[in-house]
C-alpha cells in the first residue's frame, strides 16, 4: 500500500465515523477527528504559532461551548506534504485542514499572492496581517477560487516576515549583487530581476536552504529574519540587509470542503473565529521575532544594516512593473486583479507609502 493509500485510510475512517455521528459524548456530542497538516517543520513560525496557539485554542473552546471535541492529527514537516503540494494535499482528501503556502502555487494561486507583486509593502506583520485579512474580506473571489476550483474552504491568511536580503558575501551596494546566485520561493524571484539590480534568481524553499547554501548552489536568500536563523542560515552568512520588501501574505489556513461539511455549524464557527485569531497572533510573534532574530545575527559575528530610503526608491524603480504584469496576466485567466489594487488601497489607508506607484508608473 503506497503513502498516498495510507494517509486516506484515516480520513475515510473518520468521515464514515462522522456520518455515523461519532463516539458519542455528553450531552450528544461527539469527537471530531481533523488531520491537520503544512509543508514546513515547527521552525517555521507559521507552523508553530498553529501548533501552540491556534489548535490548542480550537481545543479549548470547542470543549467549554459545544458539546463536542476535537482531535487533531498532525502532518507537519512535509511527512504529508511538501511546500507545494500542500494545497492538492487539502484538494484530495489526504488533509482535512492545512497551512497552505501561496507563494508555492504561482499559477494556481496568481490572485492570492497580491502582496508580492508590490514589493516594499508593509515591514510591520501586525499591520501587513491585517491588510491581507482585510483583502480577503473585500475580494470574495479570493476564497471562492479556493472553494470551486480546489475543494477547500478559505479559513484566514496571515503574512510571513519583513523580507530582508541574506548573504554569504559583503555588499554595500546595488551593483555588487550583479551575478550573484541568489535563492528565493518563487514569485518574488522578479524582485531580484531588475536590470539595476542583475542577479542570478534560484528557485527553492527553506526546508532545503542550508543544504544548498552550505554547498554553494546558491550564495544568499531574499528572506525574513526568522527564517534566516530559525532554519540556522545565519551560521553560514556574513551579512543581513534589511530591505523592507515588506511581510507578504503566504500562509493561508484552509479546509478540505467535504471535511468542512462534516462538522457541526458550531465548531466551523470556532474554527473560522480562531483562524482569524491566527492572524493577527501570527502577525505580532513576527515581529517580535524578528528584533531578536537580528541579534542572534550580531552575536554571530554577522554584519546587520539597513537598506538607505534612496536605495529601496532606486531598487524598485529598478524592477518591471511585478504588478501591472500580473494583473494582466490575472485577467487573462479569469482571476481576480482587484486583489492587488485593493491590497494597495487598504495599505495605503493604514498609512503605508511605497516608494514607487506600483499601479502607474
Amino acid at each position: 500500500m503506497d503513502r498516498r493509500t495510507l494517509l486516506k485510510a484515516p480520513l475515510a475512517a473518520a468521515a464514515a465515523m462522522a456520518a455515523a455521528g461519532g463516539p458519542a459524548l455528553a450531552q450528544g456530542g461527539r469527537t471530531i477527528d481533523i488531520r491537520i497538516g503544512g509543508g514546513h517543520p515547527p521552525a517555521a513560525l507559521w507552523i508553530s504559532t498553529i501548533r501552540d496557539f491556534y489548535m490548542p485554542s480550537v481545543i479549548r473552546r470547542v470543549g467549554a461551548e459545544t458539546p463536542h471535541r476535537i482531535r487533531f492529527t498532525e502532518g507537519f514537516g512535509g511527512s504529508v506534504c511538501r511546500p507545494g503540494e500542500c494545497l492538492e494535499a487539502v484538494e484530495s482528501g489526504l488533509l482535512d485542514l492545512a497551512e497552505i503556502q501561496v507563494i508555492f502555487e504561482p499559477a494556481k494561486l496568481m490572485a492570492h499572492n497580491f502582496t508580492i507583486y508590490v514589493p516594499f509593502g508593509p515591514a510591520s506583520g501586525k499591520l501587513a496581517a491585517r491588510c491581507v485579512r482585510e483583502t480577503y474580506a473585500r475580494t470574495p473571489r479570493l476564497a471562492q477560487i479556493l472553494e470551486r476550483t480546489h475543494r477547500q474552504v478559505y479559513l484566514a491568511a496571515s503574512v510571513v516576515g519583513n523580507y530582508g536580503v541574506l548573504t554569504s558575501f559583503p555588499w554595500n551596494n546595488l551593483s555588487e549583487l550583479r551575478g550573484r546566485r541568489i535563492a528565493a520561493a518563487g514569485p518574488n524571484l522578479p524582485w531580484l530581476q531588475g536590470q539595476g539590480v542583475g542577479v542570478v534568481p534560484v528557485q527553492s524553499n527553506l526546508n532545503e536552504a542550508y543544504t544548498s547554501m552550505q554547498t554553494g548552489v546558491y550564495e544568499g536568500w531574499i528572506m525574513f529574519p526568522d527564517g534566516a536563523t530559525g532554519f540556522r542560515l545565519h551560521e553560514l552568512s556574513r551579512q543581513y540587509v534589511q530591505s523592507d520588501f515588506g511581510a507578504q501574505g503566504n500562509p493561508c489556513l484552509t479546509v478540505n470542503a467535504q471535511s468542512w461539511r462534516g462538522i457541526p455549524p458550531e465548531v466551523q464557527r470556532i474554527l473560522k473565529e480562531e483562524a482569524e485569531k491566527w492572524s493577527d497572533h501570527l502577525g505580532e510573534v513576527i515581529d517580535q521575532r524578528a528584533e531578536e532574530s537580528l541579534e542572534i545575527m550580531r552575536r554571530a559575528n554577522m554584519t546587520v544594516r539597513v537598506l538607505p530610503n534612496e536605495e529601496k526608491v532606486a531598487w524598485a524603480n529598478a524592477l518591471p512593473n511585478m504588478a501591472r504584469q500580473r494583473m494582466e496576466e490575472m485577467r487573462r485567466n479569469n482571476q481576480p486583479a482587484e486583489a492587488v489594487t485593493t491590497y494597495v488601497q487598504i495599505a495605503t489607508e493604514a498609512g503605508h507609502r511605497f516608494p514607487r506607484d506600483w499601479l502607474n508608473s
